[in-house]
């Protein structure tokens, strides 16, 4: 029986980002016995978290989980564009245009769901933001107060790094 391994990632968080090049390894190696499941969240410290991830939950919302996952392969891969120190005393509107800049890049846009569309829906209460808000509270339930955070059927995993890969895995979940 295959066994839940969620996965918690802020999408402005750099040690999610390494948990995040480091999961194809992980999910290749422990993919039989695991199921692993990507839950989106955000940290009050990182003040363009819930914008990213209203606009994970949008795409997932519009185009699909498949779509989502191309957009928060392309917030990782352009992640310096959103951090803190790229943005300074940006508007929330501004912050807003980088958002939409990476799912263009991400190729989740098209002549239906377009960069425009995509903007003013990023707050939408049904579409984006409470489906945002949803997922940040299984994270809370899972106690995922920090990222990247692990819970293995339904329990969060103690002392665990971002930097692991397959091996580290390994061993952890012999003491589990």
């Amino acid at each position: 029986m295959t066994k839940e391994w969620i996965v918690f990632w802020d999408l402005q968080c750099p040690y999610s980002k390494v948990s995040w090049q480091n999961l194809p390894a992980i999910k290749e190696r422990f993919g039989a016995e695991y199921k692993f499941t990507i839950q989106i969240t955000s940290l009050a410290f990182h003040p363009q978290a819930f914008t990213a991830q209203c606009g994970a939950s949008l795409i997932e919302t519009v185009k699909g989980r498949d779509a989502m996952f191309k957009y928060v392969d392309a917030c990782f891969e352009n992640q310096e564009f959103f951090m803190n120190a790229a943005l300074g005393d940006a508007k929330k509107s501004e912050i807003a245009a980088v958002f939409a800049s990476i799912a263009e890049k991400a190729g989740v846009l098209d002549e239906t769901f377009t960069k425009e569309k995509f903007l003013e829906d990023l707050n939408d209460w049904e579409k984006a933001v409470k489906p945002a808000y949803t997922e940040h509270k299984i994270a809370l339930d899972h106690g995922a107060y920090g990222t990247p955070k692990y819970a293995i059927e339904g329990k969060l995993v103690a002392d665990t790094e971002s930097a692991w890969g397959p091996d580290e895995w390994a061993e952890k979940l012999k003491t589990l």
